[in-house]
This record gives C-alpha cells, structure tokens and sequence, in this order.
C-alpha cells in the first residue's frame, strides 16, 4: 500500500525526502510534499490525477530551477509567461549561486512543468523508486530512478508562483 511520507520520520529510507526539504535551496510558497514510497504492492504514484491538478490549478507565470539528482547532475531554471518559456538558463553546480547560471540567448523548450512529468513517468530501463509531489499545484517536486549501479533524477529547487522574474530563483 503507498503511504504518504512524513518529514518527521526517522527511517533511513527517507532521507531523500528530508534532504529535499530541509535544504537551503528549498524556496516554495506553501509545499507540503506528498510521496508514494513504491514498495511491494505498491500501484505506484497518481501521475493522472497530479498532472490534471497542474494544468488546472498552474499560475500563469512561474520561475522554477530543477536539479539532477544522483547521477544527473547540474540544475536548469526557467521563467514562464503563459505557455512561453520567456528565459532559461542552466549550471553545472547542483546548489547554483546566482553567479553560477549561464543563460539561453532564446529559450526554446518545452513548459518545464510538463517535461518533468514525462521525465518522471517515461518507461525505461530504470524503476522508479522515489516520486513526491507538489501538494498545492501537483507538480512533480522529486522523483528518482534507480538503473541498477547508477540511478539518478531531479528535484525542484525553486518554485516561484506569479511571477517570471527569473531572479527569484537564482539565488
């Protein structure tokens, strides 16, 4: 049966999540993060049901940064206006400083949103082990695979709602 995680709990199993929530790059209006812990007999997480509580409840401009988890490595950040990416830029750190990002002369990508979740769910040759969800808008906040000897994924470091001011996040 899946459970949601608590931050509170002590099991080894959950220091990803404790990770993710208690680091300093952590920069979200009200996340509340919900997990599914894929266990034996776990149906696995609701992608269905989270991706229809992002295109419904999603601002109209955002500035997200996402980081690679694992063996993906680095981070991305991008502001969005509507359904336009209108900046994007990308750091080889995974806890980027403003000094750190290098910017995109025309961004020319998909809603990073959408592209999170397809990363997330897209079936490989990797299992799914780890996948938390934003509780407000239902986007994917962490997710990780594990491919045997290497595994790797990605978490939302910044998650600024109303806005496209792409400093909001790159500190």
């Amino acid at each position: 049966m899946c459970r949601a995680l608590l931050v509170g709990q002590s099991r080894s199993l959950l220091a990803p999540a404790r990770e993710l929530l208690s680091s300093e790059g952590m920069k979200t209006s009200g996340m509340v993060v919900v997990g599914c812990w894929l266990l034996a007999g776990c149906n696995g997480p609701d992608f269905d049901e989270n991706r229809a509580k992002w295109r419904a409840d999603r601002p109209e401009d955002y500035v997200i940064s996402m980081c690679g988890t694992g063996f993906d490595r680095g981070c991305t950040l991008a502001a969005v206006s509507g359904d336009t990416v209108v900046a994007a830029a990308h750091s080889e750190f995974d806890e980027p400083t403003s000094g750190d990002w290098t910017f995109d002369e025309a961004p020319d990508q998909a809603d990073p949103v959408e592209a999170l979740f397809d990363r997330a769910e897209r079936e490989s040759d990797c299992e799914l082990r780890d996948v938390f969800f934003d509780d407000r808008y239902g986007y994917v906040a962490y997710f990780y695979k594990d491919c045997g000897e290497e595994g790797g994924g990605s978490r939302v470091a910044c998650f600024q709602p109303d806005t496209s001011d792409v400093t909001r996040c790159t500190e």
